[in-house]
């Protein structure tokens, strides 16, 4: 889905998921992703596990990981965990109630997004999706693309406000993080990472510019960096991060362009 260029855009509602007629009252069809599932980031697999129920455990090197404490028995998340198995974060994804509006391609409204909205990215490799900087403005919205191979802001991303999720997406420009809440995950970042409000999570992401970290209780796991850090920040959790150097220019991290894991410390500590 291509979008007209307009500088600096407020994010858009959007979506090209069509409802498939599920009778399923509880979980929206619309959505981009599947219910009762569970990823968990920064383990040995990224492979979707079933959400459990109750009290079960997804058992993640020994530690015990419960999604559905926070997002339901019938959620959809995303479990972050540090270097022996603890879960660090719980990121999840609304399955009923929040808006999920389809846009038609050829009309494609920039209005500020509705308080807890899903933008979808569609899964078409034509380019921009969005031809533009954008600005979220407004709270607990998530953006969630396909892949950062086809999902594509093709400009600087601003979080102005709380509680954003960033799923599945390549930003070509600098992201900047101005407000509390914000998730980055399984995205590409071709210019700089700004992290300025608190309790900020990026995982599973590669970040090709700089990397500055003012706020507290940023969690950084599975992420490959330019940035060869390292990083010291108030309350910095960081598990499995990798400097990398595109030796050949080829704008692809190879298995050889991956360097030693990267320091981080707590400046509490």
């Amino acid at each position: 889905m291509k979008l007209f260029s307009m500088g600096a855009l407020s994010v858009a509602v959007l979506s090209l998921m069509q409802g498939c007629g599920d009778d399923n009252a509880d979980v929206d069809d619309e959505y981009p992703y599947d219910p009762d599932k569970t990823t968990i980031i920064g383990g040995d697999s990224t492979d979707p596990v079933e959400t459990p129920d109750g009290n079960d455990c997804i058992d993640v090197d020994g530690a015990c990981a419960q999604p559905q404490d926070d997002c339901g028995d019938d959620g959809t998340a995303d479990v972050i965990v540090d270097d022996k198995g603890n879960v660090v974060d719980v990121i999840c994804y609304p399955t009923s109630g929040a808006p999920v509006e389809t846009i038609p391609a050829e009309s494609v409204p920039v209005e500020k997004t509705q308080n807890g909205s899903v933008v979808v990215l569609d899964a078409a490799d034509d380019g921009e999706d969005i031809e533009g900087d954008l600005s979220v403005d407004a709270n607990n919205v998530v953006i969630y693309g396909e892949s950062p191979d086809v999902s594509v802001i093709g400009g600087d991303l601003d979080i102005t406000k709380n509680n954003t999720t960033i799923r599945g997406v390549r930003i070509t420009g600098d992201v900047t993080v101005e407000y509390n809440n914000a998730n980055l995950v399984f995205c590409v970042i071709e210019g700089n990472l700004t992290i300025i409000g608190n309790n900020t999570t990026v995982a599973g992401c590669d970040v090709w510019g700089s990397l500055t970290i003012a706020g507290e209780n940023t969690v950084l796991v599975s992420n490959h960096l330019a940035a060869a850090g390292p990083f010291a920040a108030q309350g910095l959790v960081c598990n499995a991060n990798y400097h990398f150097s595109d030796d050949d220019q080829d704008g692809v991290i190879d298995e050889a362009e991956l360097g030693d894991p990267i320091e981080c410390s707590d400046k509490a500590e």
